[in-house]
């Protein structure tokens, strides 16, 4: 995650509803939340947690609001030092934790427990404790380890999240000695989090002599008074906040089986209720404890009615899209049921007295009846904005947290035909709205949700299509069932693959897909699949280049990402063919946004002004120099990169900062008067007084004075 410190962490990422493929711009615009394409799945917690003790204010929150999507928690790579002081951030020292600390002094640890008793926070936590230290990076959960070296980049941690159960039993004394005298060589630490199960512990415990440490959670009263001791420091506030509350609901709620997880729920709704925007005594019906117990009587309640199950399951798709949405989806539910959502078939009817109920008839149960009955609601209208308009949306949730998640689980779990429907309704979505990208996220859900070797197959079967929609459908599915270790691991041996086949439709689905979850969750194996999908290429400008740079803006947008970005389109630029005109068109998208965008604009001001000063060669120094450079020099990218660099001229006139950037990147191209550089120079000219037309005059006519 690479999000400030005091930003929410939730249950499932999620952001408002987006093409796939939406401007640098208005990614750049949501800088540090929007990195992924539309997805709001399963958003039940209005601020919730991720597995583990993080929580916020709640500032700006509201019944229905959503999380976004910069909450991707690395899984391969550096970790943010934001990820890290978010994990440290209020965290509960369970009772095992320092005993813990001393056990990594012998450089590795092994930590188990089950999903939502806090593993990864304590492990980040336990990392930062042992060295001292923010420099800690992420191993996949498919790593070989014991062939795994430290890298050479200053490490002083490493975490495990989630070592498949099958790497785990691998392992014997031998790699374990030899894993732990490759950490002391680069004076590190590591701790592994893996499988609770019984074969799990006997080989640690037994066969390896590495007894393993059980993350059992602190006291769920210890986390609930951390958290809102963080949320609401004025100790006055606090107390009023929980004397306000009903007698007794606090022992009604917090038992002490609870998980981090659950209790930052609890604490999420005290805060709701503290800000106003919740009733102190829906707390219990809001809560996601039962949720998973209800779906089954939900579906059964509704099983004679075919409009209320279809409208339960469009609810549990698209919850907090406009009610529009959601019942025009229910339509569409049943119009590729066909019948199958009917309990009997229209033969089978008993003989009744009097006439059959009209089915057309304009004055049915009302939009708030047939909600309830599903136990859902529509909350207050929310202001959303498109590329150029606002618009009013009505937003359907349910009562209950992750209720949704639950009926889709457990229709997908025990009735098979449901599920078949399911899976035919879902790759049908229409593109609009985010729609299709939300259906992708739910095929992603699905698959975790599936066991056998064929778990992929309907995402295989959209990324062979003709149809650039089921592309985008099929990456935003392996984006979000690449949150399950097992999965990630199949996803990885189908992307290096597809990404050295033929096939022009898998190969925009390998860069598509590493602009969702998959790749924020691993730059770096993303930066290494995108090359050789352009690689010896003689296609031409299309669609596979097309889908590179999405990839790439998506993982430049994440600030941790930048330097690795631009060392890649750096190397890039200086291959010949389709990898140099990818780069040299994603720079030209890049400088755009600078050039419109706060944020990025500052980060790019930075960093071409970064070494100016002192240096022999200045102009040298940044890599987005080079960068910028060799895209005016390519004939295709040349006309994008001039437009947005007088932009970023025209801006600058407002921004001191920026002025001195342009200036600076004025000066440098001085140096390089040919080709695009001149051109550009001859309009720069031009803008006189703006900054850097001064530099690009005299340029200019040293060059004309010049034999």
């Amino acid at each position: 995650m690479t999000r400030p410190p005091s930003g929410l962490v939730t249950e499932e990422p999620t952001a408002t509803p987006a093409p796939l493929g939406e401007t640098a711009a208005s990614a750049f615009a949501h800088f540090h939340t929007v990195n992924i394409w539309g997805n709001e799945g399963f958003v039940s917690l209005a601020g919730s947690v991720h597995g583990g003790q993080h929580l916020t204010s709640g500032e700006g929150i509201g019944p229905g609001a959503y999380a976004q999507a910069g909450a991707v928690e690395r899984r391969e790579g550096d970790i943010s030092a934001e990820q890290t002081v978010l994990a440290m951030n209020g965290f509960v020292e369970p009772r095992w934790f320092a005993a813990a600390v001393d056990t990594l002094s012998g450089r590795l640890l092994f930590l188990v427990g089950a999903p939502g008793s806090g593993r990864r926070t304590a492990a980040l936590n336990l990392l930062r404790r042992r060295t001292g230290s923010f420099a800690l990076r992420a191993v996949d959960s498919d790593a070989d380890l014991t062939t795994w070296k430290p890298g050479t980049g200053g490490a002083r941690g490493y975490l495990v999240d989630g070592l498949l159960e099958t790497r785990t039993m691998a392992l014997d004394t031998i790699a374990l000695d030899t894993l732990r005298a490759e950490l002391h060589r680069a004076d590190a630490y590591m701790v592994v989090v893996t499988a609770y199960t019984p074969q799990v512990i006997a080989h640690l415990g037994d066969a390896l002599d590495a007894e393993p440490v059980r993350a059992t959670p602190p006291p769920a009263r210890d986390v609930l008074e951390a958290k809102l001791a963080v949320a609401l420091p004025d100790p006055e506030g606090r107390r009023s906040t929980l004397a306000a509350l009903p007698s007794g609901l606090l022992d009604e709620i917090l038992q002490p089986h609870l998980g981090p997880t659950q209790v930052v729920e609890i604490a999420t709704e005290i805060i709701q209720v503290a800000s106003g925007g919740a009733k102190a005594e829906d707390i219990p019906e809001h809560l996601s404890f039962h949720a998973a117990e209800r779906a089954p009587q939900l579906v059964g309640a509704l099983r004679a009615n075919a409009d209320d199950l279809a409208l339960l399951l469009a609810t549990c798709v698209f919850e907090h899209f406009d009610h529009a949405v959601v019942e025009d989806e229910a339509r569409r539910l049943l119009r590729v049921a066909d019948g199958r959502l009917d309990a009997t078939s229209p033969g089978a009817a008993e003989p009744r007295d009097g006439p059959a109920d009209n089915p057309g008839f304009a004055f049915r149960r009302s939009r708030k009846e047939r909600l309830t009955t599903i136990g859902a609601h529509r909350a207050s209208p929310e202001v959303c904005t498109a590329s150029t308009y606002s618009y009013l949306s009505e937003p359907v949730a349910f009562t209950r947290h992750l209720q949704g998640r639950a009926v889709l689980e457990y229709v997908w779990r025990e009735h098979r035909d449901a599920g078949d429907l399911l899976m035919e309704w879902l790759q049908q979505a229409p593109a609009g709205q985010g729609r299709a990208d939300r259906a992708g996220f739910i095929l992603g859900q699905l698959a975790q949700w599936s066991s056998g070797h064929q778990a992929l197959q309907p995402i295989e079967d959209l990324a062979a299509s003709a149809r650039p929609g089921d592309w985008r459908m099929a990456a935003r599915a392996l984006g979000a069932a690449s949150a399950h270790p097992v999965l990630a691991s199949m996803i990885k041996v189908r992307l290096r693959d597809w990404s050295r086949g033929a096939s022009e439709s898998r190969r925009c689905v390998v860069a598509l897909t590493c602009a969702t979850e998959f790749g924020l969750a691993r730059p770096e194996l993303a930066l290494r699949l995108l090359p050789v999908l352009v690689t010896g290429r003689e296609d031409g400008p299309g669609p596979v280049e097309s889908a590179v740079r999405r990839a790439l803006l998506s993982l430049f947008a994440e600030a941790a990402n930048r330097p690795m970005v631009i060392d890649a389109l750096l190397k890039w630029s200086r291959s010949p063919g389709a990898l140099r005109r990818t780069a040299c068109a994603a720079v030209a998208q890049l400088v755009r946004t600078a050039a419109t965008v706060r944020e990025p604009g500052e980060w790019w001001s930075d960093h071409l002004l970064a070494g100016s000063a002192g240096a022999d060669c200045p102009h040298e120094q940044a890599p987005g120099l080079a960068l910028i450079r060799a895209a005016l020099m390519e004939q295709t990218s040349f006309e994008a990169t001039r437009a947005a660099v007088l932009q970023w001229q025209q801006r600058s006139l407002t921004g001191s900062h920026r002025a001195r950037a342009v200036e600076h990147l004025t000066d440098a191209l001085a140096h390089h008067l040919r080709g695009g550089v001149f051109r550009l120079f001859t309009d720069l000219e031009r803008a006189y007084p703006a900054p850097g037309s001064h530099r690009a005059a005299q340029a200019l006519a040293d060059w004309r004075k010049a034999p």
